[in-house]
């Protein structure tokens, strides 16, 4: 993390520069990288709708016995893949399912979503998620009768489709359903936003024909934020009463698309009695927009420790309901 603070916060600009500084380090630690199991399934019919499995070389028998991670990435909605072949051997997001997987001692699922050279357009994360949901509820309680406890992790992009799942009135029925079942079927048991863009009002002008195009014209109230307004004002707000929140943000996140976005989100988030004392919000140190997911894996303790707010939320966030 020593170098980051050189490369400034743009997002354009400090992409290339992190993936080169963390190269390294993944490389050299390729092989307990590898190590994680790593199985890919499809989830739908569309040739972006396929995910890859993490399964831990050991399993907990305690209180995440039940449990899964859900992960999307980012990529401005026009790029990203579950696994980068272009950076570091393919390591990416390897690492990301292999530190976890291996942390928690859970399985860990990254999905592909579509983007918007698959004509993507506002709600589909969302919807990609709710049927990637419906995947691992089929697949694992296969082996898990008694139920799936469901923690869905995104960045960047990726924290866009989660929050839609999340507060979109498209996916009310699911949501609510899995958020306040407490039977043996698959229960959401948290949500945690790295890095999110929850509005775009101060957006670089070279996003705005992707905005535009995703959120068909409209993503001032499409955004997050307009979604999380909305749903305080006609009190579907309620659904997410019970469901811990946890919002990351790196302290070298670009200040305008951001930070100030996550300052407004919580803000506004607090308005609501119903939710107020569900979101956790985190600032890691040192970390810029891109490097907190290239940190993972790397064996290196500084790099991985914003990592251990993630474990100790997933973990807080089951002991807390036994």
């Amino acid at each position: 993390m020593e170098g980051l603070k050189a490369f400034g916060t743009d997002i354009g600009t400090i992409v290339l520069p992190t993936y080169k500084a963390y190269a390294p380090l993944l490389l050299r630690n390729a092989d307990a990288i590898r190590s994680t199991s790593r199985e890919t399934h499809s989830y739908g019919p569309h040739p972006r709708q396929h995910l890859d499995v993490y399964t831990p070389s050991s399993k907990t028998t305690g209180d995440l016995k039940n449990s899964v991670l859900v992960f999307l990435y980012g990529g401005g909605l026009v790029r990203g893949e579950k696994i980068n072949p272009n950076f570091a051997g393919g390591l990416v997001y390897y690492n990301l399912g292999h530190f976890f997987a291996e942390k928690l001692q859970i399985p860990v699922v990254i999905a592909d979503y579509r983007l918007i050279s698959h004509d993507a357009v506002f709600p589909s994360g969302g919807a990609d998620l709710a049927n990637a949901i419906n995947w691992i509820s089929a697949h694992f309680q296969k082996h898990h009768p008694e139920g799936v406890d469901l923690f869905v992790m995104g960045n960047s992009a990726g924290g866009i489709h989660v929050s839609t799942f999340l507060l979109a009135p498209d996916f009310a029925p699911k949501r609510s359903h899995i958020i306040k079942s407490s039977g043996t079927g698959t229960r959401l048991r948290g949500a945690i936003l790295l890095s999110v863009p929850f509005h775009f009002q101060q957006a670089d002008a070279s996003r705005q024909e992707v905005l535009a195009t995703y959120f068909k014209g409209d993503h001032q109230s499409l955004s997050p934020y307009g979604l999380l307004k909305s749903a305080i004002q006609n009190s579907s707000i309620e659904d997410l009463k019970d469901l811990p929140v946890l919002s990351i943000t790196g302290s070298l996140d670009p200040e305008d698309e951001i930070l100030v976005p996550n300052k407004d989100f919580q803000e506004e988030w607090q308005k609501s009695e119903l939710v107020r004392d569900c979101l956790q919000v985190v600032t890691i140190e040192g970390h810029n927009h891109i490097s907190p997911v290239l940190s993972l894996g790397t064996g290196v303790e500084a790099e991985e420790a914003w990592a251990q707010h993630v474990v100790d939320f997933v973990k807080n966030s089951i002991s807390g309901r036994r």
